[in-house]
């Protein structure tokens, strides 16, 4: 005869806690280096529950196109998968410029903004829901190392 074992559940639990732990990688505070960033991935669009970290760019390039796999799929991290629905994503870049003139075009749906400064100010800042859009800045950068964050 073949048992069968069946256990019943008085109330449902959703998969995702059953589901197996996994543990983020990366420090959250590094800034990539060589125009390479570094960006640090959050289930939530708070910049909290960080899930992990992707990097972008080249070494002789800094610029990407990122569409994160779609709508409403899990992305995945240098750690544990995201969300795309209710996401966040900090990019980080130390980057140094020679004096001039620079132009800086972010796009993206819903809110996106860029510092030059570490997060203290935004000289691209569309931080609100909207569909995909691009916005431009130009700026005089003194020569010196940049710590750019792109939300």
């Amino acid at each position: 005869k073949t048992k069968i074992l069946l256990i019943l559940f008085s109330t449902w639990l959703p998969f995702h806690l059953m589901a197996q732990p996994c543990t983020p990688l990366g420090n959250q505070t590094s800034f990539g280096t060589n125009n390479v960033w570094r960006g640090y991935a959050y289930n939530n669009a708070d910049f909290t529950s960080y899930r992990g970290y992707i990097t972008r760019g080249t070494p002789g390039n800094p610029n990407f196109d990122e569409n994160f796999g779609g709508n409403d799929v899990n992305f995945s991290t240098n750690g544990c998968n995201v969300r795309t629905e209710t996401f966040s994503i900090r990019f980080k870049l130390r980057k140094a410029f020679t004096a001039g003139y620079y132009d800086f075009l972010v796009g993206g749906d819903d809110g996106y903004r860029l510092s030059l400064d570490g997060g203290s100010t935004w000289i691209i800042d569309n931080w609100n829901e909207h569909p995909y859009t691009t916005t431009a800045a130009t700026v005089y950068l003194v020569a010196d190392t940049y710590d750019m964050i792109l939300e």
